[in-house]
């Protein structure tokens, strides 16, 4: 039974695998817009878009809606060797809106919408979204935004222009292996945001959110923010600039965000701190209710762990903490450098714990050579 189930399921595939198609935007009839409009009508499950023209949509086209699942766009090298390109000719609205998972974007480039591409999964749980060798430039809120719930996301070998949120996760209560793998990240506000806040922290189930091997250069604010997020990796990237603003950070992390790893990067900032550990003034995304003091405690966020990670310089503090709860864990391998304190803490949980390796570099000292009459310089902690 198991032998002839597995004949059926190969043949099946191997039928779908001949019955798909390659589809050329430049073959079909009308206007740019209206060609990609008329091979998307033509594409089936496990079709591919090839996308050979240029697409600028005009003020009167409406948004590109992608709702089935299963389809392909990849872009053709112009004889120049760049990407062809998918923009607005006026920077509004959205660019591309897709409700559907199995969907790849490959070698294209896309330019000027408030939204690049909008992601809406609309109480369902999408996987298999795949962005990979693309180009975002001047999204003026997002270049990809994840809207709900998600799993198998790849964003990978991908470059963000001057997007305000290079790429997003806005109240995902189920986000699982998403990896966002050797990309640049440069100019914009928050490069990456992982930001949840409007997510049941009872039923929050996340796991593998991964950001690797990427590069970013300053940012207005952060490098990376997550907020109510879990089990987040942040590892092996190569540059972490900061932003120019007082406050900002390499990575920002707030709203009962739980369980981080951080390894192998370096980062720096120039204004304000590297790495802050916080709570949240305000709930749903800063536009909510305000909270009070005596409640802040509780959006703490905490077991933060950093491994082999290089701090060249942080104007501020290196790491800052608000409210914090768990734990922070610093291992010895860690080079920590800052023009203040390497740690500060206030209004913590008496609970949370520093767990610091005697090893740990700090401004050219290990921690266990640093005398204790000169301990305040590096550390100011108060419950």
């Amino acid at each position: 039974m198991k032998i002839y189930l597995k004949i059926v399921l190969v043949f099946f595939l191997s039928v779908s695998a001949l019955s798909a198609k390659t589809i050329k935007i430049s073959t079909q009839t009308g206007s740019p817009v209206e060609k990609l409009n008329n091979a998307y009508k033509k594409a089936k499950h496990g079709d591919i878009i090839l996308v050979d023209v240029d697409i600028i949509f005009t003020k009167s086209d409406k948004d590109f809606l992608i709702n089935k699942e299963g389809i392909t766009f990849i872009g053709k090298n112009k004889k120049d060797g760049s990407r062809f390109e998918i923009r607005k000719e006026i920077k509004k609205n959205n660019l591309i809106v897709l409700r559907a998972g199995f969907t790849t974007f490959e070698n294209i480039s896309f330019k000027n919408a408030t939204n690049l591409i909008r992601v809406e999964s609309k109480g369902k749980v999408f996987s298999n979204i795949t962005v990979k060798n693309c180009v975002f430039t001047n999204g003026g809120y997002t270049g990809v935004d994840f809207r709900g719930d998600f799993k198998n996301i790849l964003v990978e070998n991908t470059t963000f222009n001057d997007c305000k949120f290079g790429v997003q996760t806005m109240d995902s209560v189920i986000l699982k292996n998403f990896l966002v793998n050797r990309c640049v990240f440069k100019g914009g506000d928050h490069q990456i945001s992982i930001d949840n806040a409007f997510a049941d922290t009872h039923l929050i189930d996340h796991s593998d959110i991964i950001i690797e091997n990427c590069e970013f250069y300053v940012a207005a604010r952060f490098n990376i923010a997550l907020a109510n997020t879990r089990n987040a990796i942040i590892r092996n990237n190569s540059r972490m600039d900061g932003g120019l603003q007082k406050y900002s950070q390499a990575i920002h992390i707030e709203h009962d965000t739980r369980d981080v790893l951080i390894q192998n990067n370096t980062m720096r900032n120039d204004v304000g701190n590297a790495i802050i550990i916080f709570s949240t003034g305000y709930t749903g995304h800063g536009n909510g209710r305000k909270i009070p003091n005596e409640e802040k405690i509780d959006f703490g966020s905490s077991n933060i762990t950093l491994d082999g990670n290089t701090i060249t310089y942080s104007k501020q503090h290196a790491i800052a903490i608000g409210y914090g709860k768990g734990f922070l864990k610093i291992k010895g391998n860690n080079i920590i450098n800052s023009e203040e304190r390497i740690i500060s803490a206030y209004n913590t949980k008496k609970t949370m714990t520093f767990d610091i390796d005697k090893s740990v570099l700090m401004n050219n000292v290990k921690f266990k050579d640093i005398p204790k009459v000169e301990l305040p310089n590096y550390f100011f902690i108060k419950n």
